[in-house]
């Protein structure tokens, strides 16, 4: 099984190398992606957990694709030039990552010049802390697995079950709070490419 501490070190590791090549300070980094200095260090470092949305807003400033941040050395080689297999069985294996409210896996592979990534998401049943709002460029597609989510587009609240499907443009601030029994599950699939254009809290 995937340890997610080295996950998180791995990440971290890319996104200082990256920053470092292209000689970008982290208060530059910082004012770019409206992340706190402290968090962005503590990122780097593998002692710090990042949501789908900060990876996102990193990444774009970089010039990096999304699925850079998670590509191993192993997976070095060149992909398939046109298609890749995630077998679930592999992504059961891997350890989530937590963010701000939930926890995710990817669940796409690494095309070539792709434009999308794909993530499952968990909701736990009685969150204690609020989700942040977060806004971006590009779109945004939910597929509800299973249980049931409370999800803010903008003034608008909508409620998710198992088999609803959202599509929305993610310029509006957005978040999801599970307000069911069980675990809440999703699929999402986003413009992997879109940088944060604002953020409503840290995260």
């Amino acid at each position: 099984m995937d340890n997610p501490e080295l996950v998180a070190i791995q990440i971290g590791s890319r996104i200082r190398e990256c920053r470092r090549a292209k000689n970008i300070t982290l208060q530059v980094l910082s004012d770019e992606t409206a992340l706190s200095t402290g968090f962005l260090s503590k990122l780097e470092r593998g002692e710090a957990s990042a949501s789908i949305a900060n990876l996102i807003s990193i990444s774009k400033y970089l010039g990096l694709s999304l699925q850079d941040l998670f590509q191993t050395s192993a997976e070095a080689a060149p992909p398939p030039p046109d298609y890749v297999l995630s077998k679930a069985k592999a992504r059961n294996d891997e350890a989530p990552l937590s963010a701000a409210g939930y926890t995710f896996h990817r669940s796409c592979g690494d095309l070539p010049g792709q434009q999308l990534a794909a993530f499952e998401l968990e909701f736990p049943a009685n969150q204690e802390k609020q989700p942040t709002l977060v806004s971006h460029e590009g779109e945004e597609v939910l597929y509800m697995l299973d249980g049931k989510l409370e999800f803010h587009i903008g003034d608008d609240v909508l409620i998710l079950e198992r088999g609803d499907c959202l599509h929305f443009n993610c310029e509006k601030p957005h978040m999801g709070r599970n307000i069911g029994a069980k675990t809440a599950r999703l699929m999402m699939v986003v413009s992997s490419a879109s940088p944060i254009k604002r953020r409503f809290g840290k995260g």
